[in-house]
């Protein structure tokens, strides 16, 4: 008897089938949402041009952002667009993101786009780009929740969801103190798990491991290695986040 053998679905076929299947734009849409956005990118990269600049409309210009991170040559499809549009696009992807696809293109297109990006999201970048490439600053990204040591539990609660619309490196919160200073940091579950009537303050790791933002890549890569974490602050001579 032959094995039964299961193939695993190809999401990206299944997405691509969708997008030229003449659904409604709404309909599309609601099915688009039962997919990753990697299965998305998949598809588009299959799609024409044209297709894509569609796709991109569709989505809206954050979820749009969110597919162009999985792309596997983001900055040969950024081309594809307007200036103005592969501007919102970069504007809508983490830092360390866009940065990665800016770097693809030639000097003069670099300068071009970021010079149409919002006040905000030129400044991450730009402060990301002024590291030497050897710095783990160069390296860091700016997708982090950040709350004050002084919060209640449900002060914290309320500051994470708040911050989590932004950014999805929701595991490791980082604390800071009334001047901004690095404090600590704390693990969402046990914030989560926390009561009311219970002390942030007693939750707050005080001696979590960082890095300094100027330190070079070689000098702490193993530090980075032994504890592990899934993420580890980058602070600035200040001790202020680097961001």
């Amino acid at each position: 008897m032959e094995p039964d053998i299961r193939k695993e679905p190809n999401f990206a076929t299944e997405v691509l089938e969708l997008i030229r299947s003449g659904l409604p734009k709404q309909q599309l849409l609601d099915r688009l949402s039962d997919y990753h956005e990697n299965d998305i990118a998949g598809a588009a990269e299959q799609l024409t041009a044209e297709e894509r600049k569609a796709l991109y409309h569709l989505l809206g210009a954050e979820q749009a952002a969110e597919v162009f991170s999985y792309l596997e040559q983001p900055a040969r499809f950024l081309q594809e667009l307007e200036p103005e549009c592969s501007a919102r696009l970069l504007a809508g992807m983490d830092a360390d993101d866009a940065i990665d696809v800016l770097e693809q293109l030639q000097e003069e297109d670099r300068q071009k786009l970021v010079q149409l990006l919002d006040h905000q999201s030129r400044s991450d970048i730009q402060r990301i780009l002024s590291y030497a490439e050897d710095e783990i600053g160069s390296h860091m990204t700016n997708n982090y929740i950040v709350i004050q040591h002084t919060l209640s539990i449900r002060q914290a609660m309320r500051e994470l969801i708040r911050q989590a619309g932004e950014h999805d490196n929701i595991s490791t919160l980082y604390v800071v103190d009334a001047t901004e200073r690095f404090y600590g940091a704390l693990d969402l579950k046990d914030l989560i798990t926390a009561r009311e009537d219970d002390q942030l303050e007693d939750l707050i790791v005080t001696s979590f491991p960082y890095v300094w933002d100027h330190e070079k890549v070689s000098e702490c890569i193993e530090q980075l290695k032994d504890y592990a974490e899934d993420s580890i602050p980058v602070l600035g001579s200040d001790h202020h986040l680097a961001r």
